[in-house]
Formats: C-alpha cells, sequence, structure tokens
C-alpha cells in the first residue's frame, strides 16, 4: 500500500519506504543466493578435491576424528549459515594438526568440493572471493 501526503509545495510517498523498512525490521535480508545456484566450477572442485584429499580426509572420511563433511547430519548443522562461515572455519582452523596453514584459494577450492561432495551442481564460474561466500547460504534440500 502507497500512501501520498500533500504539504504545500511537497508530495511525500511512503508506500515502498514502509516496505522497506518492515523487511529489515523482521530480519528478513539474508544470502541472496544459496549452494543450489551453480556457485563454484568443476575445475574448482576438482583442485578442492585434491586439497580434501591431502589436507582433510585422514580425519574427515568416516568420521574417525572430525566429522563427515557431506551427507544429511553435515547439512543440517550447517543449514542457513553462510557458506563464509564455514570457510573461515576451515580457514582459521584446519587442518587439526596445522591450523590456518591453507591458503585462501586453498579454502576456496575445498568450499567448491564440498558444495559438489553434498550433491549441489556447478556453473561456469569459480567462487573468487571470501566476501562473494557471505551472500551464499547452505542449504539441506537439493
Amino acid at each position: 500500500m502507497t500512501m501520498t501526503f500533500m504539504f504545500p509545495g511537497k508530495v511525500l510517498v511512503l508506500g515502498s519506504f514502509i516496505a522497506a523498512a518492515g523487511s529489515v525490521a523482521t530480519g528478513q535480508s539474508g544470502p541472496a543466493r544459496t549452494v543450489k545456484d551453480q556457485v563454484y566450477s568443476d575445475p574448482q572442485a576438482t583442485r578442492g578435491k585434491s586439497i580434501y584429499n591431502a589436507q582433510c580426509s585422514n580425519c574427515h572420511d568416516g568420521g574417525a576424528m572430525g566429522p563427515a563433511l557431506s551427507g544429511g547430519d553435515f547439512l543440517a548443522s550447517w543449514d542457513n549459515k553462510s557458506v563464509r562461515t564455514l570457510f573461515d572455519r576451515v580457514l582459521n582452523t584446519m587442518p587439526s594438526d596445522a591450523p590456518g596453514t591453507l591458503q585462501e584459494q586453498e579454502a576456496l577450492d575445498l568450499m567448491a568440493y564440498l558444495i559438489k561432495a553434498n550433491g549441489f551442481p556447478s556453473g561456469p564460474d569459480a567462487l573468487k572471493g571470501p566476501d562473494e561466500l557471505n551472500a551464499i547460504a547452505i542449504v539441506r534440500s537439493k
């Protein structure tokens, strides 16, 4: 609904402003895309798989020391969180025997592999930087 108020020499239209303020007040903003939106490329996921095999699989395959990084439990625990949140955790705390040693590009490639390993489709473009990850939500449904 748009309300128009007329004052001498001025017209005030409030409809769009009220709607925008309402969405901010109710917290309806958030990641604009999800992992379903072809956010990584296959070559990037292939690089990420190599990193996973070298740095992550010893602990995370089979949940020997760390949780599985694919499947229902993984997606449930990360549901509606940004890919940036996962990226930051990996970049700062992994691998557990040498935390913080992954390079930023390696962690980006690893994010691509984890998205692929969870069954989400690839697209033409690779993940380009950490800031982009703020706008991509992890979701459970494919």
